[in-house]
Parts: structure tokens; sequence; C-alpha cells
């Protein structure tokens, strides 16, 4: 009986025995945790991913370049804006633009041309081969070298009508220049007059004063030329 009981605790004792090596034969080959993990504060990134600077990473404790950092809750940058035009006027104050001139109305009144002719007027004549008394001829002057075949006046109330007939050796175009230099002088313009076949008629006006000059070309090559004129002792 003694010898049956002093078998079982041995057993007993063995299998305890057993028991405990199996504990500490595990704890002999596990790793140690706290030599596996980095020194440091986080934990280590996987494979292939960068660590950022907040994990302990390359660029930890860097600072950012100068300019990129942008300024808290606007989310532009520290410099933008400055530097792109003028500075903003003060508030409360306006820009003061100088007086604009009124512009002019309308354009100016030209002069009043003197009169041609003046009262009395001389009373109705004619002369062959000659000017005859009364005719304007500082006005109406002639080419020169001009052969005259007649001239004549004939005054109405203020009003006197002049005529000549001439003979220039000059071509017909010369004789139309002549005339229209000479009255452009004194303010006429001058515009293409009806004529009959072989002849040329120019008229001259100015204001109420008309003057119109026919020219045809004779058989010697000369020009004959004709006027007849209507002028005032009114200016204009």
């Amino acid at each position: 009986m003694l010898a049956k009981r002093l078998v079982i605790v041995g057993v007993s004792v063995a299998a305890a025995l057993g028991g405990a090596a199996l504990v500490f034969d595990q704890l002999a080959g596990a790793p140690d945790a706290s030599l596996s993990a980095p020194s440091g504060t986080g934990t280590a990134a996987p494979d292939g991913a960068e660590a950022s600077p907040a994990q302990g990473g390359p660029d930890a404790g860097i600072p950012a370049a100068p300019g990129t950092a942008t300024d808290s809750g606007t989310g532009q940058s520290p410099g933008a804006g400055e530097g792109t035009g003028s500075p903003a006027p003060a508030a409360g104050l306006q820009e003061v633009l100088p007086p604009v001139a009124a512009a002019p109305t309308g354009l100016p009144v030209p002069s009043t041309p003197a009169a041609l002719v003046s009262m009395p007027l001389p009373p109705t004549a004619s002369a062959q081969g000659k000017i005859v008394a009364g005719f304007p001829e500082e006005s109406l002057r002639f080419p020169d070298g001009s052969v005259v075949v007649s001239t004549g006046v004939s005054a109405a109330d203020t009003v006197l009508q002049v005529t000549a007939d001439a003979i220039s050796a000059a071509s017909q175009d010369s004789v139309v220049g002549h005339f229209q230099q000479q009255l452009a002088k004194l303010n006429f313009w001058s515009e293409p007059a009806p004529a009959t076949e072989g002849q040329r008629a120019v008229r001259f006006v100015r204001g109420a004063d008309s003057v119109t000059l026919t020219t045809s070309a004779t058989g010697t090559g000369s020009t004959r030329f004709m006027l007849l004129g209507n002028l005032h002792t009114t200016a204009g």
C-alpha cells in the first residue's frame, strides 16, 4: 500500500518537473521585444513607404524653404500681392482729376471779303479794242499779251454787269489757269459750266458775285476768251 502511494507521488513530481522544463524552454526560444523595436518614438514604416518627419524620417527636423510656408488661415504666401501695383488709396480719399476745358463750339466765322465794285457805279458803256471806263480790270486782269476785242459795263441798282471779249496766244488750259489763280486770291471758287461744242466754260462764284469764263481755240492756235460777270457793291 505504501509502495503504491510512493509511485503515485513520484509520477506527479515528474509531471510537474516536465511542465516546468517546457515553460522555461519556450521562454528561452522567444526573441526579446525590447531588442527588435527601433529606438525612438514611432513605429517602423513598412518596406517601400517613406517615413514622415513626425515618424523619424530623413526630413524630420528640417525647416521648410523660405517663401513656401503659407500664412495661417489665409492660404497665401507671406509676400503674395506685394509689389504688383500702386498701393490702394487710404480709406475715404479720392483722386481729384483736373477740370476739363469746354470744347469750342462751331467753326470760326470767316472774314467777309471786300466788294469788287462800289457806289456810285459807272454808267452803261462799251468800247472796241480797249478797256471801257469803269471796268474792274484790277480784279479781272487779262493774261499778258492779250488783244482786247471789246469790253462793256452795265449798272442796275447795286449790281454791275461786265463783259469782255479778247484773244490770248496761250492755250485754253493756260487761260483758264490764269483766271483761276487771279480769282482764287479774291476767295472765288470754280466749277465747270455748260458750254457749246468746241468751247470750254468755267464758273467762278463768291457769295452773290459770279463770273463765267468761256474759251475756244482759234484757227491760228490762239485762245479766244469771253467774260460775263455780275458784281455787287455789298460784300459777299
